[in-house]
């Protein structure tokens, strides 16, 4: 859209990096501002979607689950930790346990991380869980290595939203 007013007013090659350079900012802001997914259960099934998108599906009472649907690195984990925060303050009852599932989010970054670990310790104190299900094995190293697993339970990569509730509720 932005190349072809840019090519005729500016000539072609101008035009081109005026595109290019628009086409790049717009990649930076979705980067920054990754769509965060409040999951529910599928009805009749052990799946999870987002409820957004079909609001038919069933939310579990006292638990939350979100999905970053991007990688969770330093100038994108503010965004995904103030939209988390916002749906906890707006949850429904109280909230016992939340799961954030990291299937969508193919890298995480040391800042990812250590928001991950602040994010577990906000709900421990207040006397909510954190569980992290099927992220990708690079993720699951850096968490390793970063302590979060001692912390927040095993980061096995056949774990699901389903089975960390159940497990939660069992």
């Amino acid at each position: 859209m932005v190349a072809i007013p840019a090519v005729l007013l500016l000539g072609i090659l101008k035009g081109v990096l005026v595109a290019v350079l628009v086409s790049l900012l717009l990649l930076i802001r979705r980067g920054a501002h990754p769509h965060v997914a409040f999951l529910g259960r599928i009805p009749g099934t052990r799946s999870y979607s987002d409820m957004e998108r079909h609001p038919e599906n069933e939310a579990d009472p006292g638990v939350l689950v979100f999905r970053v649907e991007a990688s969770l690195l330093y100038f994108n984990v503010e965004h995904v930790r103030d939209a988390v925060r916002r749906k906890i303050r707006s949850a429904p009852g109280a909230l016992k346990l939340v799961v954030c599932d990291l299937s969508a989010s193919p890298a995480v970054d040391l800042a990812g991380a250590r928001m991950l670990a602040a994010m577990h310790a906000e709900l421990m104190a207040a006397g909510v869980r954190l569980r992290l299900v099927q992220a990708h094995a690079a993720v699951r190293d850096l968490l390793r290595a970063d302590g979060l697993e001692d912390r927040v339970g095993h980061l096995g990569r056949r774990i699901s939203v389903a089975d960390a509730i159940d497990e939660f509720r069992g």
